[in-house]
């Protein structure tokens, strides 16, 4: 499964991902949801990404929102949410 994702407004993340604000990642999921996606993302690159988007519960921070193919903002149960091939994942700081 191909995820573009966009990091824009975590600027932590940038020099974990070699300065790119935006990536393609792939990856083969058991069920592809937020939460998959975050795991896998901190075992590619380490646990900045954990420090930068998950709070002490390690849910994804409420000061992030959280934008799926460019409409729709995730709210309740976001790490719940499933992906599908193709998807966009926006993380937007607090502005």
């Amino acid at each position: 499964m191909r995820i573009h994702l966009d990091f824009k407004g975590v600027p932590i993340l940038y020099k974990t991902l070699n300065k790119h604000k935006e990536i393609d990642v792939d990856w083969t999921p058991a069920t592809g949801t937020v939460k998959e996606l975050v795991t896998f993302l901190a075992r590619r690159f380490g646990a900045a990404v954990n420090k930068a988007l998950l709070d002490a519960s390690g849910n994804i921070d409420q000061e992030i929102r959280v934008v799926l193919n460019q409409s729709t903002y995730l709210m309740d149960n976001r790490m719940e949410t499933v992906l599908k091939d193709g998807d966009a994942l926006a993380f937007l700081g607090a502005s």
